[in-house]
């Protein structure tokens, strides 16, 4: 039949019947075929060969065919070194990126961190139902920056499919990368699906029925959307269902994403943040982030990398040094040069010395690398030789970034595609450009091959285009990136680079990833230096007052009310001009709580935790509990906490939406977190079904503050479930203030008998009852129980509460029958303001005399009395007491009471702690007890006389007790009566106890001019914190 012929076929029918027309008998159709009435196509199908329906036999052959084509397509991966790409094996060389959830949005400008933690997901499980959902996604879209692995990421989930280890739900899969396909469309070619996937994968010849048939579970990719030209319309694009309509490759990818062809496939799609070809959410059923390596997977990227064990430990020491390179490791693409550089680099005997320190030093070392690598001169190339290299070069190199940056330009933060063409117009040679700095994209296209070339990575593109602005205005005294400079007009690099960041400003992201900071970081005296054989004359004289102005530009911008994004990358920015001040000075304030004065803004929040990440000190605690910051803020530092081996939130009002987000954190593979304190949060029992979840995942937690919460019994309940796991870890748990009541220690008893770790209880501030208290004892008798550390304090005795009322109750002999038990392994009880009477004091004392392991008592607060005190130190007295910290601080003691307790230190070696506080002892109360601190066996660290009605009469004996004390750590003598008269005596105190490292003074009679003196004492004395008192309100 001959193209283009019509059949005349005019036949009718009535309504409801059916008509046959035309009867085409043929097994072969040269062109697509059109079914028209009244002008109006009903039917456009598939022309090419006619295809009979495949056999299950030819199926299931064509099946094995494509996973081994594909399997041999991706078993290798290119590698670009030092000397060019290379290809290596797959399966050697894969490091897993972190892929997360991440939320779906249309404005392609929010920004990254909003406050939600990391959900991982597995690479083969992109398809499978998320957490808590039954249907399988449809549409995936995988968001990462450029170099972040998302092409190697498609190439390793393709060849775990073809080798049967993913996806096997997957009858075929076929990946499109947009560079390539974007071709078709500039060419304004209209295709089909089938003719689309026959120019990818030639085998498939005969794909048109088993892409139209339902049956087949089919997997389209298409790898790169930020890269291609398609312009993506899904509000105008024309309707396609039908597999054999050809049509634009942008209509084609709209009408597979709206369902509208192949409703059964399954796509895939990966892309760069802030796309102008934004899918609207409503088309995606899943958003995906690659976070990039986690700190483990960045020291094993080199180890795989470097054949030579020491080398590669050598260069993972180097890396982890410079923080700020380590943080930008979690980029497989920087992994890569910076592997070349420093490889070159710890060579090199003349170049050992010269390690590069920020992003712009690395692409400038990986520029000469590459240079040196085309002169063949890698080997013991001397500084002079290096200069003369780039100098015989600098057209080329100028070249090349021109057309970087015009290309850019108009497709700014995408990579640019070019062919040889415009590689002839700027007069660039291809063996220079394809030495290392960019690859072929070879295209078949019907009856030949087109062949464009592309930076090997988004970052290269944008050194060399911020090189041609830096080399423009040193070389030529131009501003190519904008406003001509005026007449007269006193030209300055600073300028030049001032107008990008205004620009950037305004574009939102816009050319911020890298071309700002390349733009900064080539302004330094130390890229003119190693740059200097690209230049036409030696301008250093001028570049540290131009660095300086940079400098200043970019921190008064730091000061204003920017995006988070934005104040990132400033600080990038002058990390690439060496500038760590601004680094420092959030830094200082974080660690000296100057924060805590004032409410820190979201974009402040993201600068502290960009700060805190690059920081090459190693923070022990993330105190969050010192500022005032917003619920967003504190979302986004929450983000970092897994940097940190403890964190403190205490009254940061988190709530659960919180602490959701810290569990997630906490489930991360380099999550070092291992001390929580949540105090005061608001959480509740669903806080505890995420910490649970947390502790399952992370065997390093051993202490959780949960205190002042409302986790109820129901929460306790929770808890237990993950304490009873025997890879828990937990030692420290503090549930204090949770209105718990006597059922939760039925819990608790089975995680006393079987948990070995855990050491630490705190039950403070609950209504136990003596019922709980009953059920306790269960286990705190029995052999198996490891706990050293239980805490009673004020359990509602007024009520019904542990002790019951004032009058004498079953609790207080409880608790001595637990003490007595031979079985008994605490060394640590806390109960105070519990209400005891004189007689559960006493007897409670007494049951002491067989127990040899208690180190710490708690009675504060307590009817405790002269006549109990006098039975605690005769246990005291005795050869094994261990006792070491005794707190009776309100405890109706009297100045009677001090001579049996200075009786105390004549024998007693093992007492290092003594709380008297808020007891009415008096001058002679306190001189009777400091008596006895003078005899050589006292061995006393920290003492509490705070409210003891100590005046100045007091002050000269405190000095000449403490001033050659050996021992004295801490002293608290607050809220007393010394008045100007003390400070000399106080002086000499301060001056002459060397041990001495806190004392605290506050709520005295002291005039501020006699404190100041105080003041300044302490500042001589580092090692020692005198607390500032109130002397206005003292007095």
């Amino acid at each position: 039949m001959a193209t283009g012929h019509k059949i005349e076929n005019q036949q009718s029918v009535t309504s409801g019947g059916k008509l046959f027309a035309p009867n085409i008998q043929s097994d072969h159709i040269s062109g697509p075929v059109s079914l028209s009435m009244d002008n109006k196509t009903i039917v456009h199908q598939y022309g090419g060969s006619h295809e009979k329906e495949l056999t299950k036999a030819d199926l299931e052959n064509l099946k094995v065919t494509h996973k081994n084509k594909l399997r041999e397509r991706f078993e290798h991966m290119m590698e670009h070194g030092g000397q060019g790409g290379k290809q290596v094996f797959l399966c050697e060389r894969f490091i897993n990126v972190g892929i997360t959830e991440s939320k779906k949005s249309e404005n392609p400008n929010e920004a990254e961190s909003d406050g939600t933690a990391d959900t991982f997901i597995e690479l083969g499980h992109i398809f499978k139902p998320p957490p808590g959902q039954d249907k399988a996604p449809m549409t995936v879209v995988t968001k990462g920056i450029a170099g972040i692995g998302k092409s190697v990421l498609v190439q390793k989930l393709i060849y775990d499919w073809a080798t049967g280890s993913a996806l096997s739900e997957y009858d075929f899969i076929f990946m499109f990368p947009f560079t390539e396909i974007s071709l078709l469309s500039e060419n304004k070619k209209d295709t089909t699906l089938p003719e689309l996937v026959k120019m990818h994968y030639p085998h498939m010849e005969k794909c048109g029925n088993i892409l139209a048939n339902d049956s087949m579970r089919s997997l389209f990719i298409f790898d790169g959307l930020s890269d291609g030209k398609l312009d993506v319309d899904f509000n105008k694009h024309i309707v396609c269902r039908d597999v054999t309509t050809a049509v634009t490759v942008d209509t084609l990818l709209v009408n597979l994403l709206k369902r509208q062809l192949i409703p059964s496939a399954s796509i895939w799609i990966t892309t760069r943040p802030g796309t102008k070809n934004n899918i609207p959410h409503n088309h995606i059923d899943r958003m995906t982030e690659i976070k990039g390596f986690q700190d483990q997977e960045k020291e094993d990227y080199f180890r795989r990398r470097c054949k030579e064990q020491q080398l590669a430990k050598k260069l993972i020491q180097v890396v982890k040094k410079q923080r700020s390179l380590f943080f930008m490791c979690s980029v497989p693409a920087f992994c890569s040069i910076l592997f070349i550089v420093l490889e070159a680099v710890l060579k090199s005997e003349e170049m050992k010395d010269e390690i590069p320190q920020t992003l712009t030093e690395v692409y400038s070392h990986f520029l000469v690398h590459l240079i040196l690598y085309q002169q063949e001169k890698l080997e013991f190339v001397q500084k002079g030789d290096q200069t003369k290299c780039l100098h015989s070069k600098r057209d080329s190199i100028f070249k090349l970034g021109k057309l970087a940056f015009e290309k850019s330009s108009k497709n700014v933060s995408q990579t640019v595609l070019f062919n040889e063409t415009e590689l002839k117009a700027h007069k660039l040679e291809l063996s220079f450009v394809c030495g290392g700095f960019c690859k072929e994209i070879v295209t078949d296209n019907d009856l030949s091959e087109e062949t464009d070339y592309t930076f090997v990575h988004l970052a290269v593109q944008e050194y060399f285009a911020a090189l041609y602005i830096f080399l423009s205005f040193h070389n030529q005294k131009k501003n190519a990136f904008g406003k001509s400079f005026k007449m007269f007009e006193k030209r300055s690099y600073s300028q030049i680079c001032k107008e990008a960041c205004e620009s950037a400003a305004r574009d939102g992201k816009g050319r911020q990833e890298f071309f700002l900071r390349f733009l900064c970081g080539l302004g330094t005296k130390q890229s003119h230096d190693f740059l200097k054989g690209l230049l036409v004359n030696d301008t250093n004289n001028k570049v540290k007052d131009d660095s300086k102005k940079i400098v200043k530009f970019l921190k008064k911008t730091l000061q204003t009310n920017i995006p988070p994004e934005q104040t990132i990358n400033i600080l990038h920015c002058l990390n690439e001009l060496s500038d760590m001040s601004a680094l420092s000075e959030i830094k200082a304030a974080f660690k000296s709580g100057t924060f805590s004065s004032g409410r820190l803004s979201p974009a402040q929040c993201s600068a502290l935790a960009f700060v805190l990440q690059m920081s090459e000190e190693n923070y022990r605690e993330l105190d969050l509990s010192l500022y005032r910051l917003p619920s967003i803020g504190i979302q986004r530092l929450l983000l970092i906490a897994n940097y940190f081996t403890g964190i403190k939130l205490s009254g940061a009002n988190i709530r659960d939406a919180g602490l959701k987000i810290l569990s997630e954190v906490m489930q991360r593979r380099d999550c070092k977190l291992q001390n929580l304190k949540l105090d005061g949060n608001n959480l509740t029992h669903k806080s505890c079904e995420q910490l649970v979840t947390a502790l399952n995942v992370n065997h390093r937690i051993i202490l959780l503050d949960l205190s002042d919460n409302n986790i109820l019994d129901q929460g306790i309940s929770i808890l237990c479930n993950a304490l009873k796991d025997e890879q828990c870890t937990l030692q420290t748990l503090s549930v204090g203030g949770n209105k718990l009541t006597p059922s939760c220690c039925e819990y608790l008893i089975s995680v006393l008998e079987t948990n070995k770790t855990l050491v630490e209880l705190d039950l403070s501030n609950n209504r136990i009852g003596e019922e709980g208290l009953q059920e306790l004892s269960k286990a705190l008798t029995k052999e198996n129980c490891k706990l050293q550390k239980l805490g009673l304090n004020s359990i509602f005795a007024f009520d019904f509460g542990i002790m019951g009322t004032y009058e004498d109750t079953p609790g207080a002999e409880i608790l001595c029958n637990v003490l007595a038990s031979k079985n008994c392994t605490l060394q640590s009880l806390r109960l105070a303001k519990n209400s005891l009477t004189q007689k559960c004091c006493t007897d409670l004392i007494s049951s002491l005399s067989d127990n040899h392991i208690l180190t710490e008592l708690d009675l504060s607060s307590n009817n405790l009395h002269n006549e109990g005190i006098t039975t605690m130190c005769e246990i005291l007295k005795g050869p094994n007491c261990k006792i070491q910290s005794l707190k009776v601080a309100n405890t109706k003691l009297t100045s009677d009471c001090c001579g049996t307790l200075a009786s105390v230190f004549n024998t007693n070696q093992t007492l290092t702690e003594l709380d008297l506080s808020m007891n009415e002892l008096g001058d002679n109360g306190v001189k009777t007890l400091l008596s006895s601190f003078k005899d050589s066996h006292c061995k006393l660290q920290n003492l509490g006389l705070s409210k003891t009605g100590l005046t100045d009469a007091c002050s000269k004996d405190l000095e000449s007790t403490f001033a050659t004390f050996e021992t004295l750590i801490h002293l608290d003598l607050s809220h007393n009566k010394f008045t100007d008269k003390s400070t000399e005596n106080f002086y000499d105190l301060i001056s002459h106890c060397a041990s001495l490292r806190t004392i605290r003074l506050e709520k005295n009679r002291f005039s501020a001019n006699k404190y100041k003196k105080l003041e300044d004492l302490k500042k001589e004395k580092n090692d020692l914190h005198t607390m500032e008192s109130n002397s206005e309100k003292a007095q």
